[in-house]
C-alpha cells in the first residue's frame, strides 16, 4: 500500500468513528420496510396527534388561554421533557455537535415548526374544529407532492388515487354534508386558511428532516428544534399578550403539559424516526387515521354521535391507506 493510500485509509477509520448515530441499512433512503416496531411508532404517533385541536379548541373556546399562550406552554415543557432526556442517555456529545454542523438548518426546522403550532392553535379559534382537522390532516397530499418534487420518491401512479380517497374520507368524517356551505362563508375563511397553512408547515416540516438532518440523532434534533420553537413562541407570547393577567388554571396547565411531553415530545421524537427508516409519503398517510381516532375521542368524552357519513369516511380512509401502501 502506498503512502497515499495509507493516509485515505486512515481518514477513512476516523471519519467512522463519529458522533453520528449508527444507521441501518436502507434507513436514510427511505426504503425501510414497515417493521413491528415502525407500526407501533405510527399508532402512539397518530393516536397522540389526534388530542391536540380537540384540547386546544376547548382551551381557547373556553378563554382559558389564548393561542399564543397554549402555543409556548405546549412546546416549554416538551423541549424540557427531551432535555432531560439528553441527560439521562448521555447524549449531550451529539446535542452540541448537532449545533455545531447544523444550526443554520435546525433554526430553520424550528422556525417551521413554530409556525405550524401558532398556525394550529390560531385556525380553532376562527372556524370549526372539524374543518380545521380536515385541512390540517390533509397535509399527506402536500407531503405526497412535495415527496416526488424534492427528495425525488418515486411512486406508482395509482399511488395518487389513495391518497385522493383518504382525502375525501377525510372530508366526510370532519365536515358534514348539511354543513358544507359553512365552510367557506366569510366568517370562517380565515380560520380554514391558516389551517390549511398548518398542514402545508407540518409537511414542510418533515421534508425539512428528512432532506438536511436525516443523518442526525432523532432526540438531540427534536430536543434542538423544540428548544428553540419554544424559545420564539415564548417571545411572540409576550409581544402579543404580555404578561399572563391572571394565573391560569390548574387544569389548563395539565392539558397544555399534557400535549407538550406526549403529543409534542414523545409524538415528535417517534415521527422522526419513523420517516428515518421508511418513506416520508408512506408514513405521513397514516395521519388519515387521526380524524378517525379524534371523532372516536369527541364520542367516548363529549357524547358526539357518529353517522353513516362517518363510516364511508372511516372506509374511504383504509382503502386509501392500503392502495398508497401498495404503491
Amino acid at each position: 500500500m502506498s503512502d497515499l493510500e495509507q493516509v485515505e485509509s486512515d481518514i477513512v477509520s476516523n471519519e467512522n468513528i463519529s458522533l453520528e448515530p449508527s444507521i441501518q441499512p436502507g434507513e436514510l433512503s427511505g426504503e425501510g420496510k414497515f417493521t413491528w416496531q415502525i407500526v407501533l411508532m405510527l399508532a402512539i404517533v397518530v393516536v397522540t396527534w389526534a388530542t391536540p385541536n380537540v384540547v386546544g379548541r376547548y382551551l381557547a373556546e373556553n378563554k382559558l388561554l389564548s393561542p399564543t399562550q397554549i402555543s409556548a406552554l405546549r412546546y416549554i415543557p416538551a423541549a424540557i421533557t427531551l432535555l432531560i432526556v439528553i441527560l439521562a442517555t448521555k447524549k449531550w456529545k451529539l446535542f452540541i455537535e448537532d449545533i455545531k454542523v447544523k444550526h443554520y438548518h435546525l433554526i430553520i426546522a424550528a422556525l417551521i415548526l413554530a409556525s405550524f403550532v401558532l398556525l394550529q392553535m390560531y385556525s380553532v379559534v376562527y372556524t370549526e374544529a372539524s374543518a380545521s382537522s380536515f385541512l390540517l390532516n390533509v397535509n399527506p397530499v402536500i407531503t405526497f407532492v412535495l415527496t416526488i418534487i424534492i427528495l425525488k420518491e418515486r411512486h406508482k401512479w395509482w399511488g395518487s388515487i389513495g391518497v385522493l380517497l383518504a382525502a375525501v374520507g377525510i372530508f366526510f368524517i370532519a365536515v358534514p354534508l348539511e354543513e358544507i356551505s359553512s365552510i367557506f362563508s366569510s366568517t370562517v375563511i380565515l380560520g380554514n386558511l391558516l389551517a390549511f397553512l398548518s398542514g402545508f408547515a407540518w409537511a414542510a416540516y418533515s421534508i425539512y428532516l428528512k432532506r438536511f438532518l436525516r443523518e442526525r440523532d432523532p432526540i438531540t434534533v427534536s430536543t434542538w428544534t423544540l428548544s428553540i420553537s419554544a424559545i420564539v413562541l415564548t417571545i411572540v407570547m409576550f409581544c402579543v399578550d404580555g404578561w399572563f393577567s391572571t394565573t391560569p388554571r390548574y387544569y389548563a396547565i395539565l392539558l397544555t403539559t399534557f400535549l407538550g411531553i406526549v403529543p409534542t415530545a414523545l409524538a415528535f421524537t417517534l415521527w422522526f424516526v419513523i420517516i428515518r427508516r421508511v418513506s416520508v409519503q408512506k408514513a405521513s398517510v397514516y395521519q388519515f387515521l387521526i380524524p378517525i381516532i379524534a371523532t372516536l375521542l369527541a364520542v367516548l368524552f363529549l357524547g358526539e354521535g357518529l353517522t353513516w357519513w362517518f363510516d364511508l369516511g372511516a372506509g374511504l380512509i383504509l382503502i386509501g391507506l392500503l392502495i398508497t401502501q401498495k404503491s
